[in-house]
């Protein structure tokens, strides 16, 4: 499935909104990082992701890239793209 950019950067901001709502919910202590409802809070949004995006190109660029702030290279074939925006995510996710 190809993204657009909107499309991306919707997918990236409801990631920002669900980690900010719960990291507020873990500082208020009605939720708890080690149980079952914040487990499946982020199981259900990595789940909906991985029909998106099988390649986890989403994920990798949330966690392992931090939002693309290390400038991680992904290399596509003999194509290297260094990703620190979602404009070169989606040329990785379509290449």
């Amino acid at each position: 499935m190809k993204l657009t950019e909107e499309q991306l950067n919707t997918i990236i901001i409801a990631h920002e909104n669900l980690d900010m709502a719960c990291t507020n919910a873990l500082r208020a202590g009605c939720l708890d990082i080690d149980g079952p409802l914040y487990d499946r809070i982020w199981r259900g949004f990595e789940d909906v992701l991985s029909i998106i995006d099988p390649h986890d190109w989403i994920s990798w660029y949330i966690h392992n890239n931090e939002m693309g702030k290390r400038a991680l290279v992904a290399e596509i074939g003999s194509k290297k793209y260094e990703v620190k925006n979602i404009k070169t995510l989606l040329e990785v996710m379509n290449a």
